[in-house]
């Protein structure tokens, strides 16, 4: 498990949350309204689904890279 939790808004743009997850390396995101309580879980795969078909690729392109912070080979 991460030692931080990573998550978005439920009123970021779409753009910056594909953005997020690319730098973050992950598939997934917890989504929180402003009092940072639960209302959602976002994956990639939904965001793809929904017209953001490029950017979700270009997120996955970075998902993608080795290494990063859920890397699973020896540091």
């Amino acid at each position: 498990m991460s030692s931080e939790v990573r998550y978005c808004f439920e009123d970021e743009e779409v753009e910056q949350v594909l953005e997020n997850m690319g730098d973050l390396q992950v598939r997934r995101l917890p989504v929180l309204n402003r009092d940072k309580r639960l209302v959602g879980i976002i994956s990639l795969g939904d965001l793809a689904r929904n017209g953001e078909v490029a950017e979700a690729g270009e997120a996955l392109s970075d998902i993608s890279e080795p290494g990063g912070e859920h890397s699973q080979t020896a540091q």
